[in-house]
């Protein structure tokens, strides 16, 4: 079968040109058969095959801007500057708004005249924040029986009656009350999906909801008015290369969120893909599964419906706890054209800049650094006939290597069923990539933009950007004085607009979310700054406020509210407590 596979692949990367159309149909439907992909997949899976066999060659090195930078005018580089130190002149050839101009200048009602298109990633199983004891405590099930969803799905509020409600159901809820009262002229729900996370989460539709008297999701949204249950999308696992450079079923992985960009721009030229919503401006979004704040708000769809942007990319003020992710850039090339990209820390690395890389929109003399926040907005009522004028001209398979993203080249290390140690690479893509080279393309063949930024300033970020990466990202938000949830529209509410904790948790142990749970129990942070606790300790009922550092030599577990509580401390505020070996306090 392997073989087989790469041979068609083969023939319909390098002999594609002179292939006849239905010699290609053939081939495409054999590969799409063996590996019993649906056509979403299969199409993104040959964007990112091609982009392996074809494109490594032509993989230029990114560079961010520095005055000696050395061999800045070698060929075969590119040089980016991040928003945060663009020039005035290159900033003019990117097209952005901020979110708190919108708010003075956009009419919400306006919203009315939008149907709303909800996307949510829910493909992923999260892996960052260990759950499975977590999972057997809450649903009362034995460790060896737990399994892994999504993390919107895995992850729960408690009523006050005891029963669990999902991150996942909460968005549900979110966009119930939206359409109860009338916020927008329609709403489809869309779910993402994967075969680790579809059954957990269709589930969630036939579970009662809590505060509906007993109905069912599905009940609700079929008795609610402009609220349906639109398609699913489903992430299949693709094979990697092996290292004889050829496919391999040996190890097969998911090709990163890059799928579900091309997903969204394929229902821009594909009518059955799209919702219809007769007389209505469509506007969707596309956010993170487990994100409370991942859906615009009625300015946000008001203001792509009003200014007719095609393409809007939301971001967010970067700050200090933001320093490993990426940062919208202008690139001007050896030919001196314009483009938008986005600069990850894994090219800073390659690139010897991964300093300057954090330090980008910290300085005193930098501007805003626009932090991607993995949300998209598309209005298809303008893009819809822009993409079909764009195939008509050009065809579908040359538009799918317009949109395929940027090859990431994911490699792993696994032990195979015969005992020998191989590595294996996985072909992954990003969301932003598909959209930005369809930015690219389009100013290189039309001489302007597509794709807009919307960027959102710090105090409003929360209600926008809330990921949940981490066990304290959890504990945070749902379960500390931090946050609260609005008993009406079940958003986060944020009791410290405008400032997040710079929190680092050094021992492995607090990734288990049931650890981090019961270690912070009870605990205040409304007013936390900064922590940092080396070594496994328990807080229970501690305030911490401003910046505290906690370091536990002792080796072994403390519980460390009850070693404060001797002292008679309750709170710790600006101070750093040491547990020495001997287990002895030192509070200073």
């Amino acid at each position: 079968m392997t073989q087989k596979l790469d041979n068609n692949l083969e023939k319909l990367v390098f002999e594609y040109d002179t292939l006849a159309d239905n010699d290609r149909e053939r081939l495409q439907k054999e590969i799409k058969d063996e590996l019993k992909f649906d056509d979403l997949n299969m199409a993104y899976f040959l964007a990112l095959y091609k982009k392996y066999k074809r494109d490594d060659n032509d993989k230029k090195q990114v560079f961010i801007h520095e005055d000696n930078l050395p061999g800045k005018d070698r060929v075969g580089i590119e040089i980016a500057w991040p928003t945060a130190i663009a020039p005035r002149e290159l900033m003019k050839e990117l097209p952005y708004r901020q979110y708190s101009d919108l708010l003075n200048e956009i009419d919400p009602k306006e919203a009315k005249n939008c149907a709303v298109w909800i996307k949510k990633m829910q493909a992923g199983t999260g892996s960052s924040i260990v759950r499975n004891s977590y999972l057997s405590q809450k649903l009362h099930k034995p460790l060896e029986e737990v399994k892994i969803g999504a993390k919107g799905t895995d992850l729960f509020i408690e009523t006050q009656d005891g029963k669990l409600v999902s991150l996942a159901e909460i968005q549900l809820m979110q966009s119930i009350h939206d359409a109860k009262e009338g916020i927008y002229g329609g709403i489809a729900l869309h779910d993402i999906v994967s075969n680790e996370t579809e059954k957990p989460f269709d589930a969630i539709w036939d579970k009662p909801c809590p505060y509906e008297n007993g109905k069912t999701y599905s009940q609700i949204v079929n008795e609610t008015d402009d609220i349906i249950r639109f398609k699913k999308s489903f992430q299949y696992h693709m094979p990697t290369i092996d290292e004889e450079g050829e496919i391999s079923f040996n190890r097969v992985a998911p090709g990163g969120h890059g799928l579900f960009g091309v997903d969204a721009i394929r229902a821009a030229y594909i009518d059955e893909l799209r919702p219809d919503f007769p007389g209505k401006i469509l506007i969707s979004s596309i956010g993170n599964g487990e994100d409370l704040g991942s859906s615009p708000d009625p300015v946000m769809v008001a203001w792509m419906a009003k200014e007719k942007i095609p393409i809007a990319m939301v971001t967010t003020t970067k700050t200090n706890i933001d320093l490993k992710g990426g940062q919208i850039s202008i690139v001007k090339n050896e030919d001196e054209k314009v483009f938008v990209t986005i600069i990850e820390k894994a090219q800073a690395e390659e690139s010897n800049q991964i300093r300057l890389f954090y330090d980008l929109g910290l300085g005193s003399d930098d501007h805003e650094a626009f932090f991607n926040t993995n949300m998209a907005l598309i209005n298809y009522t303008v893009l819809t006939p822009i993409i079909k004028n764009l195939i008509d001209e050009i065809g579908e398979d040359a538009f799918m290597e317009v949109i395929a993203p940027d090859l990431i080249q994911n490699v792993k290390k696994q032990v195979d069923t015969d005992g020998k140690e191989r590595k294996y690479m996985q072909l992954e893509g990003a969301m932003g990539s598909v959209i930005l080279n369809l930015d690219r393309y389009w100013r290189t063949k039309y001489g302007k933009p597509l794709v807009h930024i919307l960027n959102v300033h710090a105090v409003d970020r929360t209600e926008f950007f809330s990921p949940i990466k981490t066990g304290f990202d959890f504990f945070m938000q749902l379960a500390s004085d931090r946050f609260s949830l609005e008993s009406k529209t079940f958003r986060l509410v944020n009791h410290t607009p405008g400032k997040l904790p710079l929190v680092d948790l050094k021992d492995s142990w607090y990734k288990d979310v049931l650890n981090v749970m019961q270690a912070f129990h009870g605990v205040a942070v409304k007013d936390l700054i900064e922590l940092s606790i080396d070594g496994i300790v328990e807080l229970q009922g501690i305030e911490l406020s401003g910046s505290v550092k906690i370091e536990n030599k002792s080796e072994k577990p403390i519980k460390l509210h009850e070693l404060l509580a001797e002292k008679g401390i309750s709170k710790l505020e600006n101070m750093t407590v040491i547990v020495g070996i001997d287990g002895l306090l030192s509070v200073s």
